[in-house]
């Protein structure tokens, strides 16, 4: 039945008739040993409007079938036909036997055996399966043996790939990437065998040139699988030479079988922060509730210079970095000095997920696209500290819904929050208790008991940093001296 339906005593070709005993034969043959209705079987036959005759010449095509082949063939069984025949006795089943004992082999690591097994199953193919059936048969069953024949191309050629012949296969690939040109787990073996050829750049470039057909005609992105893969060669230090093995990643086996992940490349870039706030308790409970109910939430945080702004989102970033299992990166947008430009900060942040920019093919890669690509399924903590505008921040956003963003400015970012749903968070002075709370914890409670004039909380505006600055100072000089406060920009 793997091409035109026919029927064999031992080297002798039997005739079976013509398109609807063929039909009656093929369907009893898909499913072997199990009963098949009359009712099913005249659908087949003659679709929803079927002579008054036609159980009658049903029966007829069965008693011819039994005479051809054998009357102990077809047997009736209830209101319907059942074919009595061993397992293995139609191409079908042979061909699904041969196919688990390639995928045994192959978990069994006999990558060789697993080859020549899967090439004697499609061996077995000799053209569009059930060639000569009606079409109401055909349009039921072989949508199905068809893709079992691209899920055996798929593991074979992962088995030839495995066995480093990625040189033999890349032409068979390139012509099974052209004849299906939107089925990704050819596209992933393909840019498999021309990575292990040495042709990296080129298996780049036809990642790129499925994602264009996929959004183009699905609207879509490629899957995660090829996703991975084509990170893997974006990291990959070097290619290898022809002579060395393919890497061990292959979208050709399944979701249950996709092998392995590329190396994880997991940032940890969060500066050192301070391991205790002062007077910022309600903050940190509001971003712990935000984080708690948006699975991606983009916080926020504004105030004046030397608020702390900075110091609170270092602090929670720390504490809940756990929740990021994926890393956390941090980038200083430099908006009070020389701004970063958007498509620096993100060459820096493909570089710190381990994308060389230098490996990207050019002029055929967009950084935000491949930024948002690759960060969609990672679940990361992105803290871009002092932004100087929206348009800055924007483009750095990243894809999915599993990462978490602080940002930092001392401006209002309000197009973030009306056009991207940021959650802002607003920093106040510390109150006047906190204040001298901070103090007392950097200075000492004894070098500030010791100071003369203004109260240094007073002086210090109430400002954080003008406060730690104080404390230094006061803890430098030691007692009895007067405290001028530092300035605050």
């Amino acid at each position: 039945m793997l091409g035109s339906v026919e029927a064999h005593r031992g080297d002798v070709r039997v005739d079976v008739g013509g398109p609807k005993r063929r039909t009656v034969l093929a369907a009893l043959l898909l499913r072997p040993n199990t009963a098949v209705s009359d009712d099913l079987l005249i659908d087949l036959l003659w679709g929803e409007d079927p002579p008054g005759s036609a159980r009658s010449r049903l029966q007829g095509h069965v008693h011819e079938l039994r005479k051809r082949l054998g009357a102990d063939t077809i047997v009736r069984c209830g209101h319907g036909y059942r074919a009595a025949v061993p397992d293995g006795a139609t191409d079908v089943r042979a061909f699904a036997a041969l196919r688990r004992r390639a995928r045994a082999e192959r978990a069994r690591g006999e990558h060789d055996a697993a080859a020549r097994s899967l090439r004697a199953a499609l061996a077995l193919w000799s053209g569009p399966a059930l060639n000569g059936v009606e079409p109401a048969l055909a349009d039921r069953a072989r949508p199905e043996l068809e893709e079992a024949r691209l899920g055996a191309l798929e593991e074979l050629y992962d088995a030839e790939l495995r066995r480093g012949r990625a040189g033999a296969v890349l032409p068979e690939l390139r012509t099974l990437c052209t004849a299906h040109p939107t089925r990704e787990r050819f596209t992933g073996l393909l840019m498999s065998a021309m990575h292990g050829t040495g042709r990296t750049g080129e298996a780049l470039e036809a990642y790129e040139a499925l994602r264009g057909l996929l959004r183009e005609r699905m609207g879509i992105e490629p899957g995660e699988p090829l996703r991975r893969l084509h990170l893997q060669l974006l990291t990959a230090d070097r290619a290898p030479s022809p002579a060395e093995p393919v890497p061990a990643v292959s979208v050709a086996a399944g979701p249950d079988r996709a092998g392995p992940r590329p190396a994880a490349v997991r940032p940890a870039e969060l500066p050192h922060g301070l391991p205790e706030l002062v007077g910022r308790g309600r903050e940190l409970r509001a971003m712990d509730g935000l984080l708690a109910r948006y699975p991606d939430p983009v916080l926020l945080i504004t105030g004046v210079p030397g608020v702390g702004k900075t110091a609170l989102a270092l602090h929670w970033g720390h504490a809940v970095r756990e929740r990021f299992p994926d890393g956390q990166i941090y980038v200083d947008l430099g908006g009070s000095g020389l701004p970063v430009n958007p498509r620096e900060a993100l060459l820096q942040m493909l570089s710190s997920l381990g994308v060389d920019p230098r490996r990207l093919p050019a002029g055929a890669v967009d950084p935000a696209k491949l930024f948002r690509s690759i960060t969609a399924d990672l679940r990361l903590l992105f803290v871009f500290d002092d932004a100087a505008c929206a348009e800055q921040v924007t483009p750095l956003l990243p894809g999915g819904r599993g990462s978490a963003v602080v940002v930092t400015s001392c401006h209002g970012l309000l197009p973030m929050v009306a056009l991207l749903g940021a959650h802002r968070l607003a920093l106040d002075l510390l109150s006047a208790e906190s204040s001298l709370e901070l103090l007392r914890r950097v200075a000492g409670r004894r070098a500030l008991a010791s100071v003369s004039g203004p109260a240094p909380a007073d002086g210090c505006v109430r400002l954080p940093l003008a406060l730690c600055l104080t404390a230094a100072h006061l803890d430098a000089r030691g007692r009895n001296v007067e405290v001028d406060p530092p300035g605050v920009r």
